[in-house]
């Protein structure tokens, strides 16, 4: 095996510290400046021109360098052919392309990281105004469904206040949450129901299947309410004089929910079912359950009709 001697080490250290410039500067020029200038504006024919003129410039550079470093070496000058330094300047070549491109890559994360955030935070504030709009709104109808008892003087007032009460809690202390139980979501209904009910007595034929069971599903809340609310402030009797509603939902593997209610007879002009409950509603799944829904509406000469599936995932 050869002996590398003290001074071959000394000139290889030295060589290595001479040309380390050739390589962090064209790189820092290539990845501060080209990089952002040119190639995030999709300026590709400027780039690469960029990057030729500092491959030559490099090549330039490093054939006078290897020159400079023989002549203080061996206080002799001459010329170096451009292919002895040819392994040289691929090498060059190759740490400079492997630094930019992890220069580029770590850039690109970075600001894909920050486009999540900003999407997600944009999401958040869409989906709160989106509740904020139907709490003042879904108040509203109940309010008017206590004073339609209220002017009658029915003794259902009490029961319905009691309900309400129920329903305010849910919305001052469960509504603001990422996600809630399916079980205080179905227990909302219920009480929605009851107040429906005491307001329309005989005239309504409700029927509903909310069977008790994966209620510890978790979902976004007042995410099936407007669904409800809306059949009940845009259906009406019907033909045969009843205002039917029919409402169901089963969780055996996702979650699918129907609801159906009478259209008022005689028609009126600009039924307008839908409104901003259901505008609400197709907004907040687009924005909590991206591609993991189907919303289904249905309306025909007598009834209105929606069915949801949902993707959830099961505890």
């Amino acid at each position: 095996m050869s002996h590398i001697s003290l001074q071959q080490r000394i000139d290889f250290l030295l060589t290595t510290l001479y040309t380390l410039p050739l390589l962090m500067v064209p790189t820092y020029f290539i990845a501060l400046f080209a990089v952002p200038r040119y190639l995030r504006r999709e300026k590709i024919g400027m780039f690469a021109l960029t990057v030729l003129g500092v491959a030559i410039l490099l090549f330039y550079s490093r054939l006078r360098l290897m020159e400079l470093i023989n002549y203080l070496q061996d206080d002799v000058y001459f010329q170096i052919p451009p292919s002895k330094i040819a392994k040289n300047i691929i090498r060059d070549y190759s740490l400079i392309a492997l630094a930019v491109c992890l220069y580029i890559i770590g850039d690109w994360r970075k600001k894909e990281k920050m486009n999540t955030q900003l999407i997600r935070a944009k999401a958040d504030a869409e989906i709160q105004l989106l509740r904020a709009q139907l709490h003042p709104h879904f108040l509203f109808n109940t309010l008017n469904n206590i004073y339609s008892l209220a002017l009658s003087n029915s003794d259902r007032v009490a029961d319905s206040i009691l309900r309400l009460t129920e329903l305010l809690e849910y919305l001052v202390y469960w509504a603001s949450k990422e996600t809630v139980p399916l079980a205080r979501e179905v227990q909302l209904i219920h009480n929605y129901l009851e107040l429906e009910r005491l307001r329309y007595g005989d005239m309504l034929d409700l029927e509903v299947d909310l069977p008790d069971q994966n209620h510890s599903l978790p979902v976004s809340p007042l995410i099936l309410l407007p669904f409800v609310e809306n059949c009940f402030k845009h259906g009406g009797k019907g033909k045969n004089g009843k205002f039917e509603v029919k409402l169901s939902l089963d969780v055996s593997s996702k979650l699918l929910f129907h609801i159906q209610n009478s259209k008022k007879y005689p028609p009126k002009a600009a039924n307008g079912n839908g409104g901003l409950g259901l505008e609400n509603i197709r907004k907040r799944l687009e924005l909590v359950y991206p591609g993991l829904h189907r919303l289904e509406i249905v309306e025909d000469e007598d009834f209105f009709t929606v069915n949801l599936e949902l993707e959830l995932g099961h505890e």
